[in-house]
């Protein structure tokens, strides 16, 4: 009996060590450069397509659209008269448009003069948002356990997306979290509560197939050449499909436990990913993570290339979480942002 007792508390203790050891495996650096975005925090942050711009949507200000390099304010940006909490950011893939979301307000804005270009309100408050190629449409993820494909120019909604709880065997929808367009714009992906990622035709609004993972999808993106897709859970990992097969081409993993061995179930082996983006050339892709940690990978592999862990510094609270990353436009620097509205620059060595 003492026996039967004592193997499942050293096996946890044997997975607690090996938990220290993961983390004492993460390479410490600081950044190269270091810049204030935020005196409080931040609720999101997005960057431009081209890494010169961050979007800050701050908890205590309006949102506030950074120049990286000059580190100076180009535009404050509010969707009322009075200031409100920016929750949801994004940018068209030309980089033109730059969206803001307040609850249930979004208002787009031309980058290039900072003028607002449309103001739209819905019944229920916005979760997530992706724009179109030249921002002309929206896939807005609801609080409804929706997402919806808006016309911005005919104003008037096109698609109804939804998850039926079928995956989990739940009666009702499930929320969406996270939504993209493709860079085509003829396909939408979302991800929700239900551990599934959906790809849809957005011009008949078609469901084509869907992605099961072992928990609730935080996050999804399109590969930019075209004909892949990012899939990543909460406390899971991170998926590269094939769009037309639907077959995995690789997991990524910021694990140090053997590639060959499957993750063992516990969540110090397994790593949210918070936010993404592909290099110029598209040839690499950095993740970032809770708890400041940031990957760098190849795409025609998914195999890891660095991983580091933010240091400590007094201003970089444990536990916050990478909002956004970027690659600079040359390709030799990535830029993070974290919910303590801090910005780093990490030159790549």
């Amino acid at each position: 009996m003492p026996m039967i007792l004592e193997l499942p508390f050293l096996r946890f203790v044997k997975l607690l060590l090996m938990a220290a050891l993961l983390v004492g495996c993460n390479n410490e650096r600081t950044s190269d450069e270091q810049w204030a975005h935020s005196d409080l925090s931040s609720y999101a942050a997005a960057f431009s397509p081209d890494g010169k711009y961050v979007l800050v949507g701050d908890t205590d200000s309006p949102a506030r659209l950074w120049d990286i390099e000059a580190n100076k304010v180009v535009y404050s940006w509010q969707n009322n008269d009075e200031v409100g909490t920016t929750t949801v950011v994004g940018f068209s893939a030309d980089g033109k448009v730059a969206a803001t979301s307040e609850q249930d307000v979004i208002v787009l804005w031309e980058v290039a003069t900072g003028e607002p270009m449309l103001r739209l309100s819905f019944p229920v408050k916005i979760k997530a948002l992706a724009l179109s190629q030249h921002g002309d449409y929206l896939l807005l993820a609801l609080y409804d356990r929706t997402a919806v494909y808006f016309d911005v120019i005919e104003n008037r909604v096109l698609q109804i997306l939804e998850h039926d709880g079928k995956a989990v065997n739940s009666p009702i929808n499930q929320l969406i979290n996270a939504v993209a367009i493709s860079p085509s714009g003829k396909y939408a992906l979302t991800g929700g509560d239900d551990r599934t990622a959906r790809l849809w035709k957005l011009e008949t609004g078609e469901l084509i197939r869907s992605w099961k993972h072992e928990n609730l999808v935080n996050i999804v993106a399109f590969y930019p050449k075209g004909g892949f897709v990012l899939t990543g859970s909460v406390n899971g990992q991170t998926h590269f499909w094939n769009m037309v097969t639907g077959e995995e081409q690789y997991t990524l993993r910021t694990s140090v436990w053997p590639k060959d061995k499957p993750l063992p179930n516990f969540p110090s082996f397994k790593t949210t990913t918070s936010a993404i983006d592909f290099s110029p050339d598209n040839a690499y892709l950095v993740t970032g993570h809770p708890s400041q940690k940031i990957c760098l990978w190849t795409v025609a592999t998914g195999d890891k290339i660095d991983c580091w862990q933010v240091a400590r510094q007094q201003e970089l609270r444990p536990g916050v979480v990478t909002q956004a990353v970027a690659f600079s436009p040359d390709g030799k620097s990535i830029y993070s942002e974290s919910g303590n509205g801090i910005g780093q620059k990490w030159l790549l060595r």
